[in-house]
């Protein structure tokens, strides 16, 4: 008798990099990502909007994980206490932020300006224009004044070779039929997708098969009774 294997955790760990980020009709937006990461950004902020899934926290936990890199939260805006000595600050869920925080955040941008070689890279769900009506009228001004750039939704094309990718990352091999039949009839959310592909992973290891549309199909069986 075959005992189940025991899938071991690191096998569902991909950290973000720009690397394994699948650009698509991204382009001109991750240049200038690039240009923030190799210390060539020309601008004092960098802020990056679109609907959820498009990739926004991918591209700002890739910066993030760089040397002299600042990942802000709410928190660190509530008490203002950021590092003063990074040069990329990376921020979140912009249209979230309540007043006081949005007090901090327009505080912080000025010292951003005022340092040359500083970058703050946000991201939010809409466009600064968009952003609540009740957002800091200045801090909103502000926002405006550097690059903006919406990230688009990879096509259905680019989200397979994204999975293919996060498969090989996990030294996994998928039969051809798996990916579009994930595409077909699970979502077309890349985060889910990609969560999915996870607990096939181990799935397949505690089975000790092989990532097979059947061996799919009856993963979504078990997993709905």
């Amino acid at each position: 008798m075959i005992h189940p294997q025991l899938a071991l955790p690191l096998s569902l760990s991909n950290e973000p990099s720009l690397h394994n980020f699948i650009v698509g009709q991204n382009g001109e937006a991750m240049a200038q990502v690039t240009e923030v990461a190799r210390g060539e950004f020309s601008h004092a902020a960098l802020y990056l909007w679109g609907a959820a899934g498009v990739g926004k926290t991918h591209v700002l936990s890739s910066l993030a994980l760089l040397p002299h890199s600042a990942w802000l939260t709410p928190q660190v805006l509530d008490g203002q206490n950021y590092d003063e000595t990074a040069r990329i600050y990376v921020l979140d869920n912009v249209h979230l932020l309540d007043a006081a925080q949005q007090k901090a955040l327009f505080h912080l941008y000025n010292h951003v300006r005022a340092h040359k070689g500083t970058v703050l890279v946000l991201a939010a769900d809409v466009a600064p224009a968009h952003l609540p009506v009740d957002f800091l009228p200045d801090l909103k001004t502000r926002l405006a004044w550097d690059l903006v750039y919406q990230l688009h939704a990879l096509t259905d094309e680019d989200k397979a070779q994204v999975l293919q990718q996060r498969a090989q990352e996990r030294g996994l091999s998928l039969s051809a039929d798996v990916v579009p039949y994930m595409l077909r009839h699970l979502t077309r959310d890349l985060s889910q997708l990609n969560n999915f592909l996870q607990h096939l992973d181990t799935y397949s290891l505690e089975r000790q098969r092989a990532l097979t549309l059947p061996l799919l199909k009856e993963w979504l069986h078990d997993e709905h009774n």
